[in-house]
């Protein structure tokens, strides 16, 4: 009796792109916590709109990222981040 066995991919396979950065800055007049959540918030919209028009629009999730890094800085009027990551899609 002759058993094989034929590996396949998963059929959800995680497909990761190269990455991709992005930023953003805020100088609303709110806390510092304020300025830099816009901040990041901005950065990762920003982020997501690259993904997107680079790879497509199953790549636009931040959430589904890799390599995930988050650098906020600024002054007392403003904040920046930046952000970066690889692109990924689970089909």
């Amino acid at each position: 009796m002759c058993v094989s066995v034929v590996a396949l991919a998963p059929a959800h396979a995680k497909t990761c792109k190269e990455a991709i950065a992005a930023q953003a800055r805020s100088a609303a007049q709110l806390s510092d916590a304020s300025r830099e959540k816009r901040a990041k918030d901005k950065a990762i919209a920003n982020w997501s709109k690259r993904a997107r028009d680079t790879y497509g629009w199953m790549y636009r999730f931040w959430s589904k990222s890799e390599a995930q890094r988050v650098d906020c800085g600024g002054t007392a009027k403003f904040k920046r981040c930046s952000v970066s990551a690889k692109p990924c899609t689970l089909w």
